[in-house]
């Protein structure tokens, strides 16, 4: 949802602009598949029981409201159009944090939502290479974008790196756990290896008596 409000946001100027054939083709590319992500994990079944709600603390309104309030007051120029594209650079910084902090508490998940959440953050993250490079350029000509740019790397390297390292060390753990030695429940013990406390006992006391019977 939130990646949907990001892009929708974007490309508001596909209403009144025409930038190229493989820009707008690309732009509603992001727009189709965000929503379709959304619609399923709404309505289909199947998806919405991967989904794990409890684990899926951080608050909507954490994510979507800040940016906002960023673009508002950190904006070169103040209009209605730039404001939301603005927006959708803060948003874009913070935007993968859910998915982050949902896999770290779920803990054990398929290899697979690893790699999709490491491949999100790394599509985002490549497109703002260029910004980064040329910084003191950028520094002159468009500041709060390449702070957002910095944030956004910041949140994906730190994100990924916390999700590899939980990874890593549960895999160790049960590498472990699958070297030790195991029960051998299909062993077939006899019954004169086992010896009973109360067995013993009686025996102990047996014995005893018999020696005194003896004296």
């Amino acid at each position: 949802e939130a990646f949907l409000v990001l892009y929708l946001s974007r490309y508001l100027d596909l209403l009144y602009l025409y930038t190229g054939l493989l820009e707008t083709i690309i732009k509603i590319a992001h727009l189709v598949v965000s929503l379709a992500v959304v619609v399923l994990m709404r309505f289909s079944p199947k998806v919405a029981e991967s989904y794990d709600e409890e684990l899926d603390t951080v608050p909507r309104l954490a994510i979507l409201l800040p940016p906002f309030l960023l673009a508002v007051f950190f904006n070169k120029v103040v209009l209605i159009m730039e404001i939301f594209h603005q927006y959708s650079y803060y948003l874009e910084a913070i935007v993968m944090i859910p998915q982050f902090v949902l896999l770290y508490r779920r803990e054990k998940y398929e290899t697979w939502m690893l790699m999709y959440t490491i491949m999100a953050g790394a599509e985002s993250s490549v497109r703002n290479i260029p910004m980064l490079m040329s910084w003191k350029v950028i520094l002159e000509d468009n500041p709060y974008g390449l702070y957002s740019a910095a944030a956004q790397l910041l949140v994906i390297v730190t994100g990924t790196t916390l999700l590899l390292l939980q990874k890593m060390n549960a895999q160790k753990n049960a590498a472990l756990n699958e070297g030790g030695e195991k029960p051998a429940f299909d062993q077939v013990w006899e019954a004169e290896k086992f010896h009973f406390e109360d067995e013993e006992k009686g025996k102990a006391a047996g014995a005893t008596g018999t020696a005194s019977q003896r004296k």
